[in-house]
């Protein structure tokens, strides 16, 4: 197992652009193979969708991936203290910057992959609601990481949580997890944003 582990840390160190874009994509696919996997449970006949799968797989190497990698890197060097003050600021900095653009980037490149006529129309229903819910999600999360671990540490940090958050994406991506302000004024609901179990 040590030597394992050994292997894999070199491979960071050795091509960490690519060894974090991977590490990204798998659980980005992970994720949403699970989330066919629970849909499955309900739905014996369901059949699992490699092409969705392949969409996130697009999505987390060709642009997740390597935006974090770079955007981190950035980060880092700017702020390089260890305090609370500026790992809460690293973390602001982060939804505020990269979170914001990163949720639009995904519904719209979705979207386009999905042959979508309106390819901004799901973006314009979603990136609120999932945006508000991702600040709940990730600024403790990262206040944490760049607060408690080390740099060689972060990378698997954000993967375990990236594994969580992206499943929470799945959700949203597929209108389970958030109602859009459309369905809400039908149902005239008065709640904002509904989060909902599978």
């Amino acid at each position: 197992m040590s030597g394992l582990f050994s292997k894999v840390r070199a491979v960071f160190r050795a091509r960490p652009l690519v060894a974090n874009a991977t590490t990204y994509t798998a659980m980005i696919c992970a994720a949403e193979f699970t989330q066919q996997t629970i849909l499955k449970r309900y739905e014996p006949d369901r059949r699992y969708d490699f092409t969705i799968i392949g969409r996130y797989f697009v999505i987390g190497s060709c642009i997740y991936g390597p935006t974090l990698f770079h955007f981190y890197r950035i980060l880092d060097r700017a702020l390089p203290a260890k305090t609370v003050a500026v790992s809460l600021t690293k973390a602001v900095v982060d939804q505020a910057v990269l979170s914001s653009s990163l949720l639009a980037v995904f519904y719209t490149a979705m979207s386009v992959m999905e042959g979508e006529d309106d390819v901004f129309a799901e973006m314009k229903a979603k990136w609120w609601p999932t945006y508000k819910l991702s600040c709940l999600f990730w600024v403790p999360v990262q206040c944490c990481n760049f607060l408690f671990m080390p740099p060689p540490a972060r990378v698997v940090t954000v993967g375990v949580c990236s594994f969580v958050w992206v499943n929470i994406l799945c959700l949203c991506k597929r209108g389970m997890a958030i109602k859009s302000t459309t369905e809400k004024s039908e149902e005239k609901s008065p709640e904002s944003a509904t989060l909902m179990t599978v």
